[in-house]
């Protein structure tokens, strides 16, 4: 039996949401991806904790970093307890440096900045779920 792989994807700002969906599908198969859409982290765990549940995969998780109801490291870190496999990535304006330390015992794979370029998405997402 065939399994879809799964990518999350987190921001309080619908639009980049939606611009990152629109993007995700340009390249990924519909029939093989199950792309979700969270805009805070609450509604993220939810999400989290359904898959869990269901004993289903979250592949790829991209977090904004500033959300309103908490930051980005809190969800990767709490998705890692759950799926210690997946990818994490960081969607953030904020530079590497700067989040260094807040990281330092995360576990994040990556950062994609704001704004990114659609290579970029497209590198992180296709080699992620290559594994």
């Amino acid at each position: 039996m065939k399994t879809n792989k799964v990518i999350l994807v987190i921001d309080d700002e619908i639009i980049i949401l939606e611009s990152i969906k629109i993007q995700l599908r340009r390249f990924l198969n519909e029939d093989d991806h199950i792309i979700e859409l969270a805009t805070s982290g609450e509604e993220a765990f939810e999400i989290i904790n359904d898959y869990h549940t269901n004993n289903l995969n979250i592949n790829l998780i991209i977090t904004d970093y500033h959300l309103d109801d908490m930051n980005g490291i809190n969800i990767i870190d709490y998705l890692h307890e759950k799926f210690p496999k997946s990818k994490k990535y960081l969607l953030t304006g904020e530079s590497e440096n700067k989040l260094e330390y807040g990281i330092k015992n995360s576990a994040i794979n990556g950062f994609l900045p704001k704004p990114w370029e659609f290579e970029d998405l497209k590198n992180y997402v296709l080699s992620s779920l290559q594994d």
